[in-house]
């Protein structure tokens, strides 16, 4: 087995690999080769350098592969701080652990040699425009590939649980006795994700909630998605909650979504948030995925990139 540097000969075995350790995940569309050969073509946040790692059996055909990379410098709020070093994606067949390791060890190598002192993996922010959803890190359903970064010192940096409801009915929840005025609106662009309904809660004039719900499937990659929706923010007041306000904005944002023709709904929190995990499945949804992103700090780098913050 070798590791060698990516040529666009390699591809479409490279995507074929992809294709393999994905296939378990929700909402990943396979993909061609042409969109490995331009690594333009997989821009997500800004990065100063990257390259793609091959690992190599026999000399020939693609045995799994390592995106590596630099960020750039922060060009928008929610961007990746501190320009670490960055393994945008790991790939190797199950059973090929020795073809893993290697892959990850020849990548923290290329991060010590630009002088990186510590590498995050997987994160969202650098992940594939095609992979899973837009905010999904590494999915716990590519099982072979999280546990070999916790066996190689990388620590959990943010882990997110995803849930999901087919046909949804959002049910009727009546305004709780609570001293505000509830404002809905359409928007054609709610954040960065498109259109979506936004639901606010005011109290004399000062917004003290907020729920979104933005449309997925909007773009190419995710066709199967089309119908979907998706909650990007439920939040209340702390001197409101518990009263039942967030499961009306909840019930209402739904409602308006349905009436727009999205018939499936979906929506995520930390996977800590206990509270919020109960919240959901009692109001109808169901687990789908956890994802995680990883990070790592990195000896015997010469310099070092400052200290990583996620917004």
């Amino acid at each position: 087995m070798e590791i060698v540097r990516f040529e666009k000969a390699m591809a479409a075995g490279v995507a074929r690999c992809y294709n393999e350790v994905v296939a378990p995940a929700p909402y990943c569309t396979p993909v061609g080769g042409e969109w490995f050969a331009d690594l333009k073509r997989l821009a997500r946040q800004p990065l100063a350098e990257e390259e793609i790692l091959v690992a190599r059996e026999g000399g020939e055909g693609v045995a799994g592969f390592a995106h590596v990379g630099v960020a750039g410098p922060a060009a928008a709020e929610w961007h990746v701080k501190g320009e670490p070093g960055v393994i945008r994606f790991l790939a190797y067949r199950p059973g090929q652990r020795p073809i893993g390791k290697a892959l990850l060890e020849r990548s923290e190598e290329w991060l010590r040699e630009r002088d990186r002192a510590e590498a995050m993996a997987g994160h969202c922010n650098f992940m594939y425009p095609f992979y899973h959803l837009p905010f999904g890190h590494v999915s716990e359903l590519m099982g072979h590939v999280p546990p070999l970064f916790g066996m190689a010192g990388y620590s959990v940096e943010e882990s997110e649980l995803f849930f999901a409801w087919e046909d949804f009915e959002a049910p009727v929840v009546p305004k709780p006795d609570v001293d505000v005025e509830i404002v809905t609106e359409w928007r054609e662009q709610v954040e960065s994700f498109g259109e979506g309904m936004v639901v606010l809660p005011k109290r004399g004039g000062k917004d003290v909630g907020e729920c979104k719900i933005v449309r997925l499937g909007s773009d190419e990659w995710r066709p199967a998605l089309r119908d979907w929706c998706f909650c990007t923010s439920l939040d209340v007041e702390e001197s409101l909650q518990g009263r039942g306000l967030g499961k009306h904005l909840l019930a209402l944002g739904l409602r308006e979504a349905r009436d727009r023709g999205l018939r499936h709904a979906m929506i995520s929190t930390d996977w800590n948030n206990h509270r919020a995990y109960l919240f959901y499945t009692n109001f109808g949804y169901r687990f789908l995925d956890r994802t995680f992103s990883f990070r790592k700090e990195l000896s015997g780098a010469r310099g070092g990139a400052g200290q990583t913050t996620i917004d």
